[in-house]
């Protein structure tokens, strides 16, 4: 029954994780595991990984360190909660990549209203606001502006390079996923390790980072990809979207597991020495990011899938009237998990 319990808690983790504006650690803490979730996360170090590797050497002595190890971080309550997580994003990342593509203007306003509003939650955690936070605010919002408007020119060469090579796509029809570059791999890389960081704090969102750096959508869109191929991988077929959303998923779980080793004790140092500085830097990326969630776009549709082209103004109609509806509902599951959280 106890581990019944884990499974669904992580499982709702794994769902306010997936949403973003909704902090993971929150609802650990909601949940009365967020002690233990953290004392655990915080004894994994670079021991852990020399213990456990320590099995390939196939002696007793080394399966003997490895379990001990396993038992200290207490890998068993992690394990169950990482099941349940990664349950519900398998189960729910088909439906955001469904509504993104059939949906596009009122999901992305949901979203909006869920970035908006969390904003304040980090504001009022601040306990001064002067010329300094305000510094590193304009440079988390230069930051963010500069990847959204740098991945806008990206889709607009994908969309001219489709356009250009008609042969190549009937040769790739149905292809849903772009074969990474090294930048875009560092990327993920990166992204991973900021958000497994941020999904650790209550009131800060992983995957509000994800979507701040233009890496929310390719990942779920790769795990879409890499679901949809599985039968194909079984008889030997390895695509190229499928090389790529195998590429995009491993640098960004490498970087999830970088971010754990490394990168959470930075973060807590950082939050510890200069923690106003750091809140007003995560605040910039929020405000920096709903430039990238404007609801209202140009497109074009290349081999199935709605790519982004430019932001343009709203018309006074149905689809605008539906979008405000989805921006005030996101604005209000924030409230309601902020109470919750109080």
């Amino acid at each position: 029954m106890n581990s019944l319990r884990l499974l669904v808690n992580g499982f709702l983790i794994g769902i306010a994780n997936i949403i973003p504006g909704m902090s993971g650690g929150t609802l650990a803490l909601v949940l009365g595991i967020y002690e233990r979730l953290i004392g655990a996360l915080r004894r994994i170090g670079l021991s852990t990984v020399k213990k456990v590797l320590g099995v390939l050497r196939l002696k007793k002595d080394a399966f003997a360190e490895a379990g001990a190890e396993l038992r200290r971080i207490d890998f068993g309550f992690l394990a169950l909660l990482a099941v349940g997580a990664i349950a519900a994003l398998l189960l729910t990342s088909k439906l955001i990549v469904y509504l993104l593509n059939n949906q596009h203007d009122a999901t992305y306003g949901f979203f909006s209203g869920l970035i908006l509003v969390s904003i304040l939650i980090p504001l009022r955690m601040l306990k001064g606001f002067g010329w300094k936070e305000s510094v590193v605010l304009l440079i988390a919002v230069a930051l963010i502006l500069s990847l959204s408007v740098g991945m806008g020119e990206k889709q607009l060469e994908r969309v001219a390079y489709k356009a250009g090579n008609t042969a190549m796509m009937d040769d790739n029809a149905g292809r849903t996923t772009i074969f990474p570059t090294y930048w875009q791999l560092g990327l993920f890389f990166g992204s991973g390790a900021l958000a497994v960081s941020a999904m650790i704090l209550p009131g800060i969102s992983g995957s509000f980072l994800m979507l701040a750096l233009g890496v929310y959508f390719p990942l779920l869109t790769a795990i879409n990809t890499l679901i949809e191929g599985v039968p194909g991988l079984l008889k030997g077929a390895l695509t190229e979207p499928m090389l790529g959303s195998l590429l995009i998923l491993a640098f960004a779980a490498l970087g999830c597991v970088f971010g754990l080793l490394a990168f959470t004790r930075l973060l807590n140092y950082l939050l510890e020495r200069y923690r106003n500085l750091t809140i007003a830097f995560l605040i910039g990326l929020m405000v920096g990011s709903l430039y990238g969630l404007w609801p209202f776009r140009e497109f074009s549709m290349v081999d199935g899938e709605r790519i982004d082209t430019a932001h343009i103004l709203p018309q006074l109609d149905m689809n605008l009237l539906i979008t405000v509806g989805a921006f005030l509902i996101g604005g209000g599951v924030i409230i309601l998990f902020t109470r919750l959280e109080n």
